[in-house]
């Protein structure tokens, strides 16, 4: 059973950043005067000794968090000798893109870069760059970078998990998040997904702490205000340069947070309705600002920008189109579940396609299990329908516009977290009630003398 909750605070510990940094610096010495591999190999060394020593002082999610690290390093170095996992052709750009801007910064040419066609790539290629600094020209280096932002997913989960549920249920959630199939791979392959996703629910963490903090009445409280403010700033960034498209979700998500931060004063809501209605008129009549097709939403267009996605040999429900507003909502359920459980397994042609099937297959017991999880977690309503909202309008956003597959496998990664942290409240609880109910039964049967009726004994 749940026995409460415990809200997170972000509480830097001193020496493990200091053990990190340093870790970092000896590994950027020894890729500029000795070589590449060695450089990688004393920062795997270096991370499996912090990890032990973490298992070993019982902080567990920090070793959990190392150790998914270094199972993604495995499978990178791996795969750099046996080339198992092909790699996207988007991938081989982004890594040549960042490796010859980390060329122009190791020359002291900071303020001309290489010539990069499309914003995304450029994006990409600067939160890469640093690393092959750091690593060497090699692919890699951006590989574990990739590698660090995916395993970060896991820590967000655990903040995420920590605001509705117990410490020990999530890091259950961190776990199952940090090691999910799709989560995994996509760690391992250079693309922009696990960027996006890290980024989107570092947000939706956010806006889970707007549900409930309380206002600011000094500088001191002030704080947390003006740091989230900034790293919203940040995040609003990100996302434009990455995936403009996210801004509504964005919007969504924290309007929901506000509507039920202020849901017990009709007045107060009445007013957040009247600040967000021309927020959301905007991104209706400007759609194509954000996906780059038509110009105000509408069914066609939403047919156009899905249709434009009709490419490669994993498409499904292709013959699908939208003529009218009913047509979207008749087809969503059906659309959802492709978006969310594909590949079906007619459609898996080889190890990337079982590993996104495995995925998908196991995403329909998640959700079964992330239902009654919901209802059982011990969190504030507002904080739970917060995320419900972020997940639900996310899902059924791009389920509306997919019809990929492949792409249907990458970019749901945004808001599989959120499913597998209600999933794991759920296993949580039917583990502790199997646990009391077994506990019940094997307590030992009281003596015969505490069963006797007095009257009975000579």
């Amino acid at each position: 059973m749940e026995l409460g909750t415990q809200t997170s605070t972000w509480r830097p510990n001193l020496r493990l950043v200091l053990v990190l940094v340093g870790t970092l610096v000896g590994v950027g010495l020894v890729t500029q005067f000795l070589f590449a591999w060695f450089g990688v190999f004393v920062l795997v060394a270096g991370l499996s000794a912090l990890g032990y020593r973490q298992y070993r002082a019982g902080k567990y999610l920090t070793a959990l968090l190392i150790a998914a690290f270094l199972v993604r390093a495995a499978i990178i170095l791996v795969n750099a000798q046996l080339h198992v996992l092909s790699q996207p052709p988007i991938s081989v750009e982004h890594s040549a893109n960042a490796a010859a801007l980390a060329d122009l910064w190791t020359q002291g040419e900071f303020l001309d870069g290489p010539t990069i066609p499309s914003r995304t790539r450029r994006f990409v290629a600067y939160v890469l760059a640093p690393f092959y600094v750091l690593l060497g020209s090699w692919e890699v280096a951006g590989e574990l970078a990739i590698a660090g932002f995916g395993t970060l997913i896991g820590y967000v989960a655990y903040e995420l998990a920590a605001e509705v549920t117990t410490h020990r249920n999530a890091v259950l959630a961190a776990g199952i998040v940090v090691f999910w199939p799709s989560i995994l791979y996509r760690s391992v392959v250079i693309q922009r997904e696990v960027i996006v996703a890290l980024t989107m629910l570092t947000m939706l963490w956010i806006a889970l702490q707007w549900t409930d903090r309380e206002r600011p009445r000094n500088w001191v409280q002030a704080w947390p205000w003006l740091r989230d403010v900034a790293a919203l700033a940040l995040i609003a960034v990100v996302i434009y340069l990455a995936r403009r498209e996210n801004v509504a979700i964005i919007a969504v998500t924290f309007a929901a947070a506000i509507a039920l931060r202020y849901r017990r004063s009709p007045r107060s809501i009445g007013l957040v309705g009247l600040l967000l209605v021309p927020l959301f008129a905007y991104l209706a009549l400007n759609i194509g600002k954000l996906t780059g097709v038509g110009t105000a939403i509408s069914p066609r267009i939403l047919d156009r920008y899905a249709q434009g996605r009709n490419k490669g040999a994993t498409t499904y429900l292709t013959d699908l189109h939208y003529e009218s507003w009913f047509d979207v909502l008749l087809y969503l359920p059906i659309k959802v579940f492709y978006y969310l459980f594909s590949p079906m397994p007619w459609q898996v042609n080889g190890v990337a396609d079982l590993l996104a099937g495995v995925s998908g297959w196991a995403m329909a017991v998640a959700v079964l299990v992330a239902v009654p999880g919901f209802f059982w977690a011990r969190g504030d309503v507002a904080k739970r329908f917060t995320m419900l909202a972020y997940a639900a309008s996310g899902i059924a956003a791009y389920a509306i516009i997919e019809l990929n597959a492949g792409a249907a496998f990458r970019r749901r990664i945004q808001f599989v977290p959120v499913i597998l942290v209600f999933a794991a409240i759920g296993f949580g609880t039917l583990f502790a009630r199997l646990d009391d109910r077994r506990s019940s039964t094997t307590d030992p049967t009281p003596l015969d003398s505490e069963n006797t009726n007095p009257s009975d004994v000579d």
